[in-house]
Parts: C-alpha cells; sequence; structure tokens
C-alpha cells in the first residue's frame, strides 16, 4: 500500500483524544465486508478502538488507545468483521506482539496520536475438522446444467466433510482418492457448492484462508462435494520459499 493510499484511508478519521469516546454520528451502515482493511482493538473481548490494517502484519491506530489495549493474553486485534456481536466466517483474531506509538506522543500527545500495532502470525494448521463452516468465493457457473461463469463475484458457505465419507462407496469411493492435502466441503442438499470456473478461488475457514478450489465430479450435488487443496505447513512452507524477501523494517 503506498502512503498515498494511507492518507486517503485515515483523511477521514479524527485521531485526537478528544475523539476516543464518540461515535459515528449521523452516519449509515455501510455494505457488509466492503471496508476489509478495519481492524477492531479488542481488550478481554471487548470493543476499544479501531484502526486500519496498512501491512499483512501491522495495524495504525492512535496512540491513546495505548491505555486501554495492552500487549498481553488479553488482548487481540480482529479483522474482517462487520458485526462485533454475531458469528462471521470472515472473522479473524490475532494475538498482539509489539506496540509502537509515535515517538513524540510522550511529549506532545495530541499532535502525534498515531500508533502501530504489530499483530502475532497465526500458525498454519494441516486441516479442518468435518463440520466447519468455510465460504468460497468466485466467478463460477450458478447453473449447474449452464456452466458458464457468473458475471459477478458470488460466495457461498460451504460444510468440512470427513474424509472418511468422502472417500466412501456413496460418495467418491477413492475416485479421487481425498487425501491429507485435500478436504472435502459442501453441503446435505447439494444446493451450496463450487463450480467450474471456481478452480482456484480461496477457500477461507474461520476467517483464515484455508485452501483453494481444485475439483469436485458434478456442481451441486450433495455426492460428489467440492475438492479443495488445503494451504498445509508444507504447502505454505513452499510458498514462502519461492517468494522474495519483503524489505527489511
Amino acid at each position: 500500500m503506498t502512503a498515498s493510499s494511507l492518507l486517503f484511508l485515515v483523511a477521514a478519521a479524527c485521531l485526537t483524544p478528544a475523539c476516543s469516546s464518540e461515535e459515528v454520528i449521523g452516519g449509515r451502515e455501510v455494505a457488509p465486508h466492503s471496508r476489509p482493511f478495519m481492524a477492531s482493538l479488542q481488550y478481554h473481548g471487548e470493543h476499544v478502538c479501531g484502526g486500519v490494517l496498512i501491512r499483512p502484519q501491522w495495524v495504525l491506530t492512535a496512540a491513546h488507545c495505548h491505555h486501554r489495549f495492552a500487549r498481553g493474553q488479553s488482548s487481540h486485534v480482529v479483522l474482517g468483521a462487520h458485526s462485533l456481536s454475531k458469528d462471521e466466517a470472515s472473522k479473524q483474531t490475532f494475538g498482539v506482539t509489539k506496540l509502537i506509538p509515535f515517538s513524540g506522543f510522550n511529549s506532545d500527545p495530541e499532535s502525534h496520536d498515531i500508533m502501530l500495532v504489530k499483530l502475532l502470525q497465526p500458525r498454519p494448521r494441516d486441516d479442518l475438522r468435518a463440520g466447519t463452516k468455510c465460504r468460497v468465493t468466485g466467478w463460477g457457473a450458478t447453473d449447474p446444467e449452464v456452466l458458464s461463469p457468473s458475471d459477478t463475484l458470488r460466495e457461498v458457505t460451504v460444510t468440512v466433510i470427513s474424509r472418511k465419507l468422502c472417500n466412501s462407496p456413496s460418495y467418491y469411493n477413492h475416485q479421487p482418492v481425498i487425501t491429507k492435502g485435500l478436504v472435502c466441503a459442501g453441503d446435505t442438499k447439494g444446493q451450496k457448492d463450487s463450480c467450474q470456473g471456481d478452480s482456484g478461488g480461496p477457500l477461507v475457514c474461520g476467517g483464515a484462508f484455508s485452501g483453494l478450489v481444485s475439483g469436485g465430479l458434478k456442481c451441486g450435488d450433495a455426492k460428489k462435494p467440492g475438492v479443495y487443496t488445503l494451504l498445509t505447513r508444507k504447502v505454505q512452507a513452499w510458498i514462502q520459499r519461492k517468494l522474495p524477501r519483503p524489505p527489511a523494517e
């Protein structure tokens, strides 16, 4: 994100202590998840301040939030939220590893009310439990009889199915074999599924990017659910090796 982009995001924000107890007055609810850069700084599960995601591991917020939001097990940053109270699949919660107030904040707090929050990177997980709710996003076909792509980006919530069931004779019968690097997801009625054109799109579970659409025998068939490649530790290690190293902070 460029400096000009960052200034655009925070231009309308109130960054002085006088605004710390205010809410947005006279506004309107935004479209859900249309502001993916928004962060909620929480202490003991309660929202205390907002913030802006400026890099994958860094959030910018007001330095005066420091006294209500400390580094430790009780402090977290929530990304991907629209509702603070509802359980949303897009939500992702991070621990906090570092707080960096602007160098002049102590001597002139009103003019230097800026703080960086470094997020604790979550450990990659190698599997998804059966029953886990995930979201699939893509421009794939919406009708199994007419396999043409959708003009608009769409999203559906699917449920992870156990490998034992997915490999059983009534499902894929080991054709293909659903290995530990793959996972099946769909629903019992076959009404929620990925389809042709969705391949390569994301599988997001609990707010975490967990896999990619890989395939499936049919679209919208409960016994032939979508098959997804998991972003296991092995896969993530390969990605890290192949990507160029980020510049030193």
